[in-house]
C-alpha cells in the first residue's frame, strides 16, 4: 500500500482546522493530560480519517488503519510522518 501524502494532509487539515489545532485546543479546554490526552487525539484522529476517507470513496478497513494511524502519531505529537 502506498501512503498518499496529499490524503494525509487532507485528514490533518479537515474542514480548514487542523486536527491538531482541535485537539490541542480541546485537550486545554478540557485541562486532559497523559492518557486522557491520547486517548482524545485517537478518538478526533481516527473520527477525522474515517470522515475524510469516507468523502473520498476509500474508506476501507485498510487504509483506515494505515491513514488513522499516521494521523495519530502526527496529532498527538508522537512522532513526525512526513518532513519536508
Amino acid at each position: 500500500m502506498i501512503v498518499s501524502k496529499e490524503i494525509f494532509y487532507a485528514i490533518l487539515g479537515i474542514f480548514g482546522i487542523g486536527v491538531m489545532g482541535i485537539i490541542q485546543s480541546l485537550k486545554k479546554l478540557l485541562k486532559l493530560d497523559g492518557w486522557k490526552a491520547l486517548i482524545l487525539a485517537g478518538i478526533i484522529s481516527f473520527g477525522a480519517t474515517a470522515i475524510v476517507l469516507s468523502q473520498m470513496s476509500m474508506l476501507g478497513l485498510l487504509n483506515f488503519l494505515v491513514y488513522g494511524a499516521l494521523v495519530f502519531g502526527e496529532a498527538s505529537g508522537l512522532y513526525k510522518v512526513f518532513t519536508e
